[in-house]
Order: C-alpha cells, then sequence, then structure tokens
C-alpha cells in the first residue's frame, strides 16, 4: 500500500500493448472462458425462466403471465401501471440513481484530498472511509434504525436513509479506485498545471478528471448496481412506501412465487445492463496517445488516433 507505481505520466509513448507469450496467453484463456460461460448460462437461465410457466419443475411452455403480473399496465384514460412491482422498481430506480454520483463525487474527491494533499490525520481519513467495508450489511441496517429512529435526525421510514445508507456502505470502492488510478498519475501533470497559474480545484477538473474517467465509471456502476441489489444493509431499513426491488423479491421468495420473484429480476438484469452501458457512454474513457502498427511494407495501417483525455 505504501509502493507508487506511475504508468500515465507527461512523457508520450507508442500506445501499442505488448503481446503475451503464447502459453500465458493459453492459460488464461482457460481459467477466464469457462467462467464466463459459466455466468452466462446461470444468467440465461434467469432470463428464460421469467418466460415461462416454471422452469423449476419442467413446464418450459412459453408465458407472458409473470412479466403482466409484475408490470402491467393500463391505458384506459392515460397510463395506469397496474402491476405488483411497480412501486419497488421506481422507488429502487430512483434511490440508486441518486446515491450513485453522491457515491462516485465524494469517494473520488476523498481519493484526491488522500492523495495528493499533505495534512494531519491523512491516513486516519483513509482509514475511516474502508471502515464500512469491515462491519457486515446487517449490523450497518441496524445500526441505521438505532442511529436515525429519534429526533432530531428522525429518518427512519424515509428514502433519504435509503441513500445515505448506499452512499457510506460502497463509499470504500469509490475511493480506492479513485487512489489506485491517481497512483498512477505522475504528480508532475499537477505541478506543470500549478505552474501554467491553474488553482487547485481547476487543476482537479481539468487535469486530473479527465484522466481518472476509468475510475468514475467503476465508482458509478458499481454504486448503482449494489443499490439496486443490495439486501443485508437496507432489509432494516425499508417501508410500506419506499419498499426495494431485492425485498419484494425476497417477499415472493418466500411466499412460494418463485417464478414471478425470476421475472422481476429479469426486469432488474435489463435495467442494469442499459444503466451501465448509458453511464459507460456518458462519461466516456481515458484516451491515452496511440499508434497504429505498421505493415511490413512500411507504411502505417491505419491513420494514428489523436491523443487527449
Amino acid at each position: 500500500g505504501k509502493r507508487r507505481y506511475t504508468t500515465v505520466t507527461g512523457k508520450g509513448d507508442s500506445g501499442l500493448p505488448a503481446p503475451l507469450p503464447r502459453g500465458l496467453k493459453l492459460g488464461a484463456s482457460l481459467v477466464v472462458w469457462p467462467w464466463m460461460i459459466f455466468t452466462a448460462l446461470v444468467y440465461g437461465i434467469i432470463l428464460v425462466g421469467g418466460f415461462v410457466h416454471d422452469i423449476g419443475r419442467g413446464d418450459m411452455s412459453f408465458t407472458w403471465r409473470h412479466i403482466v403480473t409484475a408490470f402491467e399496465v393500463e391505458m384506459e384514460g392515460g397510463m395506469a401501471f397496474r402491476g405488483s412491482a411497480w412501486d419497488s422498481l421506481f422507488t429502487t430506480i430512483q434511490v440508486a440513481a441518486l446515491a450513485a454520483p453522491f457515491t462516485a463525487g465524494l469517494g473520488i474527491l476523498l481519493a484526491w484530498l488522500i492523495a495528493r494533499q499533505d495534512f494531519r490525520g491523512r491516513r486516519t481519513l483513509e482509514f475511516a472511509t474502508m471502515l464500512s467495508f469491515a462491519i457486515p450489511g446487517t449490523v450497518v441496517g441496524v445500526s441505521y434504525v438505532m442511529a436515525f429512529n429519534v429526533p432530531p435526525i428522525e429518518l427512519t421510514g424515509t428514502a433519504l436513509i435509503l441513500i445515505l445508507c448506499f452512499v457510506f456502505r460502497n463509499l470504500p470502492v469509490g475511493v480506492r479506485g479513485g487512489l489506485a488510478a491517481l497512483a498512477q498519475i505522475d504528480r508532475s501533470l499537477d505541478e506543470a498545471s500549478a505552474t501554467m497559474g491553474a488553482s487547485a480545484l481547476a487543476t482537479l477538473r481539468r487535469v486530473v478528471l479527465p484522466l481518472l474517467r476509468p475510475a468514475i465509471v467503476t465508482a458509478l456502476a458499481y454504486s448503482f448496481i449494489q443499490a439496486m441489489t443490495a439486501v443485508s444493509a437496507v432489509i432494516f431499513l425499508v417501508s410500506a412506501q419506499h419498499n426495494l426491488a431485492t425485498v419484494y423479491i425476497v417477499g415472493r421468495v418466500e411466499a412460494g412465487e418463485m417464478a414471478l420473484a425470476i421475472a422481476y429480476s429479469t426486469v432488474l438484469i435489463v435495467v442494469m445492463l442499459a444503466v451501465v452501458l448509458g453511464i459507460e457512454k456518458l462519461v466516456g474513457r481515458a484516451q491515452i496517445g496511440r499508434r497504429a502498427p505498421v505493415t511490413p511494407a512500411g507504411t502505417p495501417a491505419a491513420a494514428p488516433v489523436r491523443a487527449g483525455a
């Protein structure tokens, strides 16, 4: 943790990746591809199970019944969401959409303070940001209920307590992702910006943040998905007015409505996949200078890509 490896500096490079040895490439493929195929099969079973009568008992005939029960929409006199799962889905998306940017923004800001600023208590702050990962989710949920169940800060039963729980529960991912990314960015870039008269905030906004796009995407995507799929920390914090998708799914499983729970899980997978792709498209990727490979004749195979962040 005390070592630093700088790989992104002010110096240019060719941008051509070094090829892996054939044996290492084959070994990595033998490890990765079976796991990828197994993961795809697991999610494929869920996606199929939402559109058949009963995948667990062999009735594989196609049906829309489970989707209609959970997500029925009536158009009489306007759009009306009659399905039993709409309320929990809307609440989950709203809470996750609010928690994700706060988690990523606060995490990246704390990482920048820890990595780039010198002040007393810096190591203590870094340690404190990791504490929420060391505490079980059920303990976190009970602690929030006890802390915010009485005035002057009475938040139990509100959506705000869910947002706060998600933000601070997932904050270590944003902090550690930001620290890892900042460790790869040489301080000379910050110094060059300061030499040209830029303030610390201007340097953060115009120099550091564009290079932190992978960390920002990771923090946004992880915090959103965790808010959509969390169970342990929020099982004590939901209410009849603010129910979450995972709690609804657990309730349906306990009631023996496994097919309805699978159908809801199918919709959640589609929603989360769309949001993650949207986050990556919106934030973008950090682009380092790239040079096209050279053909045997000595001419570039393609036009070089302009460097930029």
